[in-house]
């Protein structure tokens, strides 16, 4: 039988949620006989919840009430159990204490190793100056346009029709006319026909390929030729360019602050796990666990 000494990896998917209520000074929100159970053991249950959780929680009372029914009914069935004996079955006793491991664990690692885990102004910095290329704003243009919508699949009579329609409005562009006070009055885009065309600032992958190609061939000001796409024909006004730039840091810190403590906290609480296994001698005997995980192969077969 061979043995393997190797590294724990503690890898926590979610664990059951655990409170031990008592009675304090603060508010009573609920009472079972003469156990209360107060907002603030119920801000601890909130706690343990995801971030996005509990932003839904705090932002919907009836939610709020609804968890703080289902804690003291599960509080209600637990005291059932206790008062039946059902605890004190070893099988229960054992996975409680599996439990109270698995918890036990989590904010252990959590309290008293990631949460030292500090990320210092050099090593944002030093970041930022190695990853500059993650942080450049690319090129953005704002344009208007004007859109006959036909499909590329439509008759060829109705392709000319639309087109011809939209080479009268060009016309009148070409004449002086304000492209959006026509764009308001022809296009057919509901999205920015009341806005005169104006579709805002885009980059480059955000439009139709034959739509972006002639967008970005603009200068400010200019009007393009009929661009044909699958939406119809359009007539398109570069009205603004935005070149290429890297954002500055104070802009993008506290985005980096966050994203490099989450990995200098991973890194440590995997440091510490390590040596803390290497430290327990800790060994697997993988031979036993897979011959007696396996499943039997003539199983279901007759």
């Amino acid at each position: 039988m061979k043995k393997y000494v190797v590294a724990v990896f503690l890898v926590i998917s979610g664990m059951n949620m655990m409170i031990n209520a008592y009675a304090g000074d603060e508010d009573v929100v609920a009472r079972i006989g003469k156990k209360k159970f107060t907002l603030a053991d119920f801000n601890r249950w909130m706690s343990y919840s995801s971030e996005e959780n509990r932003k839904a929680l705090e932002g919907d009372p009836k939610k709020r009430e609804m968890l703080l029914r289902q804690i003291v009914t599960s509080m209600v069935i637990a005291d059932q159990a206790k008062k039946t004996g059902f605890d004190a079955r070893k099988d229960i006793k054992e996975n409680m204490k599996l439990l109270t491991d698995n918890f036990l664990t989590l904010e252990y690692l959590d309290m008293e190793v990631a949460r030292k885990a500090k990320v210092e102004e050099e090593e944002i910095n030093r970041y930022y100056e190695e990853n500059k290329s993650k942080f450049e704003m690319p090129e953005k243009i704002k344009a208007r346009h004007i859109l006959i919508q036909v499909k590329k699949t439509a008759s060829e009579q109705e392709q000319k029709e639309a087109k011809a329609k939209l080479e009268k409005v060009l016309q009148r562009v070409r004449g002086g006319e304000d492209f959006a006070t026509l764009a308001t009055e022809f296009s057919e885009d509901p999205g920015s026909k009341k806005a005169g065309g104006d579709l805002g600032f885009f980059s480059r992958g955000m439009m139709a390929p034959e739509f972006e190609k002639a967008a970005f061939s603009l200068k400010p000001g200019e009007v393009s030729e009929i661009v044909q796409t699958n939406f119809g024909f359009h007539l398109i006004r570069l009205e603004e360019r935005k070149e290429p730039v890297v954002q500055p840091i104070s802009a993008v810190r506290e985005q980096l602050t966050k994203a490099l403590t989450i990995e200098k906290k991973k890194k440590t609480v995997d440091e510490y796990v390590a040596k803390a296994a290497k430290g327990a001698d800790v060994e697997f005997y993988l031979d036993d666990f897979f011959a007696t995980a396996a499943p039997d192969p003539h199983r279901n077969m007759k």
